[in-house]
């Protein structure tokens, strides 16, 4: 398989992977709207960005960079102004899961058992950007 690496960017706010949610009445799983809404926009985006061609099926590696929005108390002069380390919610390992289920979703990778190595950074954003994830998934 030719090596290939595939970047996109997610607009807006990083969400992480929801817990499953039980229906009472029926007995059934299934995935909160919020989860569910933030996959398929992600997927549709990183379908775009991918060329059409067949599933992934090779090791690959996933880099997330998860942009949050920076807080109104972190705006005084005195301040950062790049980005800098966010240690609040959603947490880390489920906006990594969000991703990689989305690739999945999206058709570039077959199964994300594949993506055998994964790196993660939260940070806010500087104070001339807004909130986005920034993926990069390479064949390792």
């Amino acid at each position: 398989m030719a090596p290939f690496e595939l970047r996109f960017i997610i607009p807006g706010p990083p969400v992480g992977k929801g817990r499953p949610r039980f229906a009472r009445a029926t007995g059934r799983a299934y995935t909160p709207k919020g989860t569910a809404e933030w996959e398929r926009a992600c997927a549709m985006l990183g379908r775009h960005a991918w060329d059409g061609s067949a599933p992934f099926d090779g090791l690959c590696r996933l880099e997330v960079t998860a942009v949050m929005p920076r807080p109104k108390r972190l705006l005084r002069k005195r301040d950062p102004q790049e980005r800098f380390f966010c240690g609040s919610k959603p947490d880390a390992d489920n906006i990594l899961k969000i991703v990689a289920d989305s690739l999945q979703l999206a058709g570039i990778v077959r199964r994300d058992e594949t993506i055998v190595q994964m790196y993660i950074e939260k940070l806010y954003a500087s104070k001339t950007e807004g909130p986005c994830v920034e993926v990069v998934l390479s064949s390792l």
